[in-house]
């Protein structure tokens, strides 16, 4: 903000030993006995004496040791801001978890310490929304700590009124949700993974593809590819190897596919690559990519029961928008089952 400059920051705060709460002073515009506002100096209602303040904020005339014992020793993150957005209290699981002492960020922006950068201008904005409002507001936002990393944390924040009934702090309780969501993810991520190569299940190809085809994209290049002598190399050396070729193979193809495009395997020995936006003009480049394909996974494996080798058929369809997904992996099967039963020596087929 205008006029602050950030102060250095301190060495990491770590885990502190236990030690009475402070709270730290910070001159606040809130109306003083004699009933009108004052600056710094007498007649100041500041955070160094908040504890009837904080009694207002749980709705009952508390204790001032049950406040602090409260702020000190709780696992939520409490933050007071100003009307400004400043800080004016910053409890010791803030410090625990950014590192940053509390006299690092009194009396500046959340925005300005805290906040990681590209969402700097959306936080400011919605503090002034959020504390000009008559109620409470969740929202999501990220933290940086003072090592390097950052924390996604889930704030529920209460504007408070002055005598007057006008917004003049806002109290944010909030917990950090990072662990949480990395977890959500993973398990997202594993719903849509086949376990053994890292590809894309069925049910994710089929997602991935329906969205490619909607009407008004660009369409969908596919290339159906089945190994060939995948069971005698299972059969004779054993499921372990068969399963490191399988692993192999998503690899090797992985490595000639660009940025944009996705490996399926829907199931055995199947992989599907999907080129969305791949246009009506896209199907040399696809028999090109079905090309390095074949040869990448042609290449000799070096398996737990001993050296194997499968070749691929693949076959290539560009899948126009609208077409359903069933329609366009229909298509590039019968291409591929269609070089299988002819024996071909040239092992790709396109068409659209």
């Amino acid at each position: 903000m205008a006029g602050h400059e950030v102060p250095e920051h301190r060495e990491p705060v770590g885990t502190p030993p236990p030690r009475p709460f402070t709270l730290h002073p910070v001159a606040s515009a809130v109306p003083a006995a004699g009933g009108s506002a004052s600056g710094p100096g007498d007649g100041d209602r500041t955070c160094a004496d908040p504890c009837a303040h904080c009694g207002e904020l749980a709705g009952a005339a508390l204790d001032a040791d049950v406040v602090r014992a409260v702020l000190s020793n709780t696992t939520a993150l409490v933050c007071i801001l100003d009307a400004e957005g400043r800080l004016e209290l910053f409890n010791r699981a803030c410090e625990q978890l950014t590192g940053f002492a509390a006299a690092d960020v009194l009396g500046h922006g959340v925005w300005e310490t805290l906040v990681v950068a590209d969402e700097r201008a959306v936080a400011r904005s919605d503090i002034e929304v959020m504390a000009a409002g008559p109620a409470g507001a969740v929202a999501e936002g990220t933290w940086r700590d003072r090592w390097g990393g950052t924390h996604l944390i889930a704030w529920h924040n209460t504007p408070l009124p002055d005598r007057d009934g006008r917004p003049h702090r806002m109290v944010c309780v909030g917990v950090d949700i990072t662990e949480q969501r990395r977890a959500e993810l993973r398990l997202h991520e594993m719903a849509r993974t086949d376990v053994l190569t890292g590809a894309l299940n069925r049910r994710a190809m089929f997602d991935e593809l329906r969205t490619a085809l909607e009407p008004g994209s660009d369409g969908c290049g596919l290339l159906y590819c089945d190994l060939d002598g995948f069971k005698r190399v299972n059969d004779e050396l054993g499921h372990a190897s068969g399963d490191r070729l399988l692993t192999e193979v998503a690899h090797r193809v992985r490595a000639v596919l660009r940025p944009g495009d996705l490996l399926a395997r829907p199931g055995g020995d199947e992989f599907v690559v999907l080129r969305p936006g791949a246009g009506a003009e896209a199907l040399p480049e696809l028999r090109e990519l079905a090309g390095l394909v074949r040869r990448a996974v042609g290449e000799p494996y070096a398996l737990p029961g001993g050296r194997g080798r499968v070749g691929v058929s693949v076959g290539v369809h560009l899948a126009a928008p609208g077409e359903g997904p069933d329609e366009a992996l229909g298509a590039a099967d019968r291409r591929m089952y269609g070089i299988k039963r002819d024996g071909r020596t040239e092992r790709v087929r396109a068409g659209r």
